[in-house]
């Protein structure tokens, strides 16, 4: 019982220096989306909702897409910070509405007159647009040790308004159809902020490259225009991004 041994022990498991880690991507992404806004009542005036109501009734979603250019900086086995710079067109649009003319008639006489020349139009639609350039900031966590990891990330884009646009569709009875785009009058605000989340998968296609495929959401938590009647602005897509890692 007197007697003791020392014996001296290594740990088997191979220890991963931090720094390699510590790794840069430069990556693109675009992503399809689908488009809409949330509309809001200002001063609660009940005029308002029966607009609000009609709009809600006659207007519907858009499909659209945003695409830049990112820098992804890993800094530890799961989590990294990614930065970037991109385009998006977000807005919704009208449903189909169908157009009719009535006829003038002279009040001396009983005279009826067309009140069109050439081709008539039946049907019309508007589509209104928002270009931005997004300055986008998330955190982004993955879990996997294969080729193959999921990716869940949270974060904010900044939006800097470039132009807003409506364009206008018409269809004619002779089954041609005509479309033009007209920038829009109403004093936008410049800069809105829509916190951004998403969940996916990253495959690892070789040693540098790497093919990433996130649902995103994203909400714009500021009105785009100070007006009786607001509107926040959001969108959803597949964003696809590929990375290529700098170091």
């Amino acid at each position: 019982m007197l007697v003791s041994c020392f014996t001296f022990g290594q740990d088997s498991l191979k220890s991963v220096p931090s720094n390699e880690f510590k790794q840069v991507f430069v990556g693109v992404n675009i992503s399809p989306d689908y488009c809409y806004r949330t509309l809001t009542n200002t001063d609660d005036n009940p005029f308002n909702s029966f607009i609000t109501d009609f709009r809600n009734n006659n207007e519907k979603a858009k499909y659209s897409y945003t695409a830049g250019l990112n820098i992804y900086y890993k800094i530890s086995k799961c989590t990294g910070f990614e930065a970037g710079v991109q385009y998006s067109n977000k807005g919704y649009q009208s449903k189909t509405d169908d157009l009719t003319f009535g006829d003038l008639i002279d009040p001396r006489y009983g005279f009826v007159y067309a009140t069109t020349q050439g081709p008539v139009p039946t049907t019309a639609r508007f589509i209104e647009n928002y270009n931005y350039l997004d300055i986008p900031l998330r955190a982004i966590f993955s879990l996997g040790k294969k080729k193959l990891s999921f990716v869940a990330s949270i974060g904010i884009t900044a939006n800097i308004l470039l132009k807003a646009t409506e364009t206008v569709i018409l269809e004619y009875e002779n089954a041609a159809s005509k479309r033009e785009r007209n920038a829009q009058s109403y004093n936008f605000k410049k800069i809105n902020l829509s916190p951004t989340i998403s969940l996916g998968a990253d495959y690892k296609i070789s040693k540098r490259l790497n093919l990433r495929a996130e649902p995103t959401f994203r909400y714009g938590i500021l009105t785009i225009i100070d007006a009786p009647i607001s509107e926040y602005l959001w969108n959803g897509g597949i964003n696809i991004s590929c990375y290529y890692k700098l170091k």
